[in-house]
């Protein structure tokens, strides 16, 4: 095609030309994608700077949830600021602590580019991750609800149901015919 000015018209160079491309953009994220990830190795947490982060977040949420009930937003909240403070240490009940040492193990895994915190207890044998470490940070992600923090006996006497029935006689309507446990049998037998 003839151009009508020449001036006005600038040829794009071969950098313009790569980066406007789609497979110029796919090449770029991939890029900086591999570099991040680098960087996530190289920045990963140490073994004892996440297990001395993680206890201190572990104490800064039992602190918070002494005696209320926590939701989501609330544990969504807290976590996130746990990642910017410290627990304090008049504010912590010895006691507390104590019972969750005795009843919970705090376990770091380490994984190519991040390392996660897992707490191990008798409601979750095969553990719940409590925090992951990235770039060097540990974000919590710690709830109340996967300590374990008292422990006490299910049943009461010996061979006493676990769940009680709620209805204890066995009122079955007006009908005369219908029991419990009203099936003999097959009649072919």
């Amino acid at each position: 095609m003839d151009q009508f000015n020449p001036n006005t018209y600038k040829k794009q160079s071969t950098a313009q030309q790569f980066t406007g491309s789609c497979l110029g953009k796919i090449i770029i994220c991939a890029v900086v994608a591999i570099v991040l990830l680098i960087v996530a190795a190289l920045t990963r947490p140490s073994d004892s700077y996440m297990r001395w982060q993680m206890e201190d977040n572990i104490m800064e949420c039992i602190a918070a949830s002494d005696s209320i009930e926590s939701d989501i937003i609330d544990d969504y909240v807290g976590n996130l600021g746990r990642i910017f403070t410290h627990a304090d240490s008049a504010e912590i009940n010895k006691e507390l602590m104590e019972t969750y040492k005795k009843l919970n193990k705090l376990e770091i895994y380490p994984h190519t580019f991040l390392k996660t915190a897992r707490i191990v207890n008798n409601i979750h044998p095969e553990g719940v991750r409590v925090g992951v470490g990235i770039f060097g940070i540990v974000i919590p992600t710690v709830k109340y609800s996967d300590l374990l923090m008292n422990t006490g006996a299910v049943r009461g006497d010996y061979n006493q149901k676990l769940i009680k029935d709620q209805v204890p006689d066995l009122y079955t309507g007006d009908n005369p015919n219908i029991q419990p446990f009203h099936y003999k049998g097959n009649p072919d037998d």
